[in-house]
């Protein structure tokens, strides 16, 4: 599988490829193939990311720190396509919100300030020196109310598109509730036909309404005639805060990320007005709303006392979400039962910075299912490699200030991949969620890697003692012919006379011990004449020593 990462320390991005059940700290497993590319330094790093599919190719999008957002090919040579530069942002106004829908990128800041694109504008041909700059229409809004003075302080922390309307956005932040707006100039085109109503057109059945979901829109961003390139938005539905606690103290606001649910909901008369929405609170609170029902949430459950950082959802179900919070605790929830219906074996040591979910595409399982059920013959069964079959769960990548990638199973809740970066991780997105396994030619090139770096390692071992060896000779020589023939010998003498008394006293010792061994009790009278003709020769030749040296001193 194929997943891209931004590491804060070197400001850039890193395509990581490896097979499922790779795992670095293990020895002996398999190694995944790391590139990195669009290095900016620390002081531009990357804040967040999104993967962008235009005219049938994948790019990925990200907006570093600093207001610049740039659009790079995710396959090699990983070239820029396009890049905006906001002058008017402040170094200090970091992104919270990058969201790509039908054709729409938006951009929002904890400034509230937000920008969106049509990146299929007709307006300019497809190519990377005449978009090099802002040259797509793109439209300002300040998110903060401009005739309330009270909410100047307040700032923006989470921002989200709804998956299937780009004109309906969803914010919230510090002391300021959860709130979904409608953008006013993102209109539907008129709708393009979908292959099942011409089919009902050909056998003269009526084809359905624009607000059908067999209908596909096409979504335009156009200017105001009023104010230009100004967004004009409107506030559809805003959130009340919960009751006060048991204390009778109000409930602190701090909204830190948001998730549409139940997005099918598009084609009912009422969708204008009618949303499933979950957030997660910098409190440790899950919250659900029910936009047609109450301003106050249907579900409020306080998980935990560290605060939730991030909720994506799982793909198993539409009432299922997975949050993480500060203190590296990835979990499962159940909006429904409101409880958490099972944790992630994580083996992290961090806290997690970002998460993003693989959700495979039903058709393309279906389609895959289908095409072995129609052949219904040994070779469509366990005989396909795993990377020629679809996808059919979804998977978790994580990343945090452990300096691992982590990749999980959604519907098991296993690790099936953990990868060492070696910078903390800023941001993460899943582009290609194929299982893979090592084949055996993959297999036999490791083993052979591997022996030829063991061999490798044993030889500069073996010439390193050889070194060091050498080394220790040529010192030892050295010092000897430092201290002169004289040095030598009054130095070999009085190890002699310090080896002569030490054993005298080991040996009397030992005597006057009871039950011990009496080393030197069994020497020969042949042996001590040996050693005390050798002590006289030795007493001759200082001697004769002795008179040279007084006699040169003369």
């Amino acid at each position: 599988m194929k997943v891209i990462v931004a590491t804060e320390d070197t400001g850039g991005l890193e395509d990581i490829s490896f097979y499922i059940g790779t795992n670095t700290s293990v020895k002996g497993s398999v190694k995944p193939n790391i590139t990195p590319f669009a290095t900016a330094g620390r002081s531009a790093y990357v804040q967040r990311m999104v993967v962008v599919r235009l005219r049938e190719k994948e790019y990925i999008c990200i907006a570093r720190k600093g207001g610049q957002v740039q659009l790079y090919d995710v396959q090699p040579p990983y070239s820029l396509f396009m890049e905006w530069r906001d002058v008017s942002h402040q170094p200090n106004d970091a992104f919270v919100g990058l969201e790509y829908v039908e054709g729409k990128l938006s951009s929002c800041t904890s400034r509230g300030k937000l920008v969106m694109r049509d990146l299929q504008s007709n307006k300019i041909a497809l190519d990377y020196h005449t978009r090099l700059g802002d040259r797509l229409d793109s439209y300002r809004l300040d998110v903060r109310r401009a005739n309330s003075a009270q909410t100047l302080g307040e700032s923006v922390n989470a921002y989200r598109v709804h998956p299937k309307r780009p004109d309906i956005i969803a914010f919230g932040g510090k002391e300021q509730e959860l709130e979904i707006n409608l953008i006013e100039n993102i209109q539907p085109t008129q709708s393009v036909p979908s292959e099942a109503d011409e089919e009902g057109a050909a056998n003269n059945i009526p084809t359905q309404s624009i607000d059908d979901d067999r209908t596909e829109r096409k979504w335009v961003l156009t200017p105001s005639p009023r104010n230009g390139s100004t967004l004009i938005r409107r506030k559809l539905w805003r959130a009340k805060n919960v009751r006060n606690d048991s204390l009778d103290l109000r409930v602190p606001v701090w909204v830190s990320d948001i998730r549409f649910l139940d997005i099918d909901r598009v084609g009912d008369a009422r969708s204008e007005y009618d949303f499933r929405v979950a957030i997660t609170t910098r409190f440790g609170h899950v919250r659900l709303y029910e936009t047609r029902i109450s301003r106050k949430p249907i579900m409020n459950v306080e998980v935990g006392e560290h605060p939730l950082t991030a909720l994506v959802p799982s793909g198993l179900s539409a009432d299922e979400v997975v949050i993480c919070d500060t203190h590296s605790t990835i979990a499962e929830f159940d909006l429904v039962g409101g409880r958490i219906g099972g944790h992630f074996k994580s083996g992290s040591t961090g806290a997690v910075l970002c998460m993003d979910t693989l959700v495979p595409d039903e058709s393309i399982v279906n389609a895959v299912k289908q095409e072995e059920k129609e052949e219904g013959n040994e070779e469509s069964g366990d005989d396909i490699m795993p990377q020629q079959r679809a996808e059919d769960k979804p998977l978790l990548a994580t990343g945090g200030l452990d300096r691992y990638l982590h990749v999980y199973d959604v519907g098991t809740r296993q690790l099936v991949g953990r990868i060492y970066v070696g910078a903390k991780l800023s941001a993460v997105c899943i582009v290609d969620g194929r299982r893979e396994a090592p084949t055996e030619e993959n297999v036999s090139e490791r083993e052979e890697s591997e022996s030829e770096s063991e061999s490798a390692e044993e030889g500069n071992d073996k010439m390193s003692s050889r070194k060091k060896s050498r080394k220790v000779k040529v010192k030892k020589e050295e010092d000897e012919d430092a201290e002169g023939p004289n040095g030598g010998w009054r130095k070999r003498k009085e190890g002699d006379n310090d080896d002569d008394e030490g054993e005298a006293s080991e040996s009397s010792s030992q005597r006057g011990g009871r039950g011990k061994r009496v080393r030197f009790a069994g020497r020969r009278e042949g042996d001590k004449d040996e050693e005390e003709d050798a002590d006289a020769d030795a007493d001759s030749v200082w001697q004769m020593l002795e008179e040279d040296d007084s006699s040169s001193s003369k």
